[in-house]
């Protein structure tokens, strides 16, 4: 009975989330950013010198991340709050009693969406910067290369969990402006208050999700000091775990 309730709100989150229609401009302004990253990188560097070398343009053409996990991150918070603000989640709770069930849809549907488009954005930020370097004597970044394809790849699962924690986060916020606006705090605030103590807050800000990103995961070989890049995306895991797990406890008690 549970696995069908599950696979049934499962389908109703499907529904609704490809019916709403800023989760496609949601997801096609993700890629574009990184896509336009990725070329503006490489068209940037055709005449600088001295010639960039293939990890200056790898890690400088996914630097559209910053705005993509901002954009994925809404697109997670809106899977929950989009509901409250119409009124519907009545209507999906009355479908569906169990709740817990309801919010696992929502993190299976919005996780695996954003997975998806993740991946995808960091290969186009990944593309679109190779493609503009074409000609020039700056060396490729060739994806057989372990360094570039793990940072490929994990910047890309980075996005997909900054979506799972928005949907933590609108869990327990409800309302979408609020919600996105400590989102937004959540991500920039730490590395901005880290940056306050210099090298000395190196030990602090490698647990800082921004920082991590920049430095640790979207970078062929990690700042000194900072965790290995897998190492940081498990830890996005436990962050967007932490928050879906106080979205649950709430949801289970608080009225809608």
């Amino acid at each position: 009975m549970n696995g069908y309730g599950f696979r049934h709100a499962a389908r109703m989150e499907r529904i609704k989330l490809s019916s709403v229609r800023s989760t496609r401009w949601l997801a096609i302004a993700a890629v574009v950013s990184m896509a336009a990253a990725g070329t503006g990188v490489g068209l940037g560097y055709r005449s600088h010198t001295p010639v960039a070398t293939a990890a200056q343009i790898l890690n400088n053409s996914l630097g559209g991340a910053i705005v993509a996990q901002l954009l994925l991150g809404a697109l997670g918070v809106l899977t929950v709050t989009g509901e409250y603000g119409t009124g519907m989640i009545r209507s999906t709770f009355a479908a569906v009693p169990r709740r817990r069930i309801v919010l696992a849809a929502k993190v299976a549907v919005c996780g695996g969406t954003a997975l998806g488009v993740g991946l995808v954005a960091s290969f186009a930020g990944y593309l679109t910067g190779q493609l503009a370097i074409r000609g020039t004597a700056i060396p490729a970044a060739p994806l057989t290369d372990p360094a570039i394809l793990r940072a490929v790849v994990l910047t890309g699962v980075y996005l997909g969990l900054t979506a799972l924690i928005g949907v933590g986060i609108g869990t327990i916020v409800r309302h979408s402006g609020a919600a996105i606006g400590t989102l937004f705090g959540l991500l920039f605030v730490p590395m901005i208050v880290t940056g306050v103590f210099g090298e000395s807050g190196i030990q602090v800000g490698r647990f800082v999700p921004l920082l991590m990103l920049l430095n640790s995961i979207a970078v062929t070989a990690p700042v000194p000091g900072l965790f290995a890049g897998w190492i940081s995306a498990l830890l996005m895991c436990a962050y967007a775990a932490a928050a879906i797990l106080c979205g649950s406890v709430l949801l289970r008690h608080l009225d809608t």
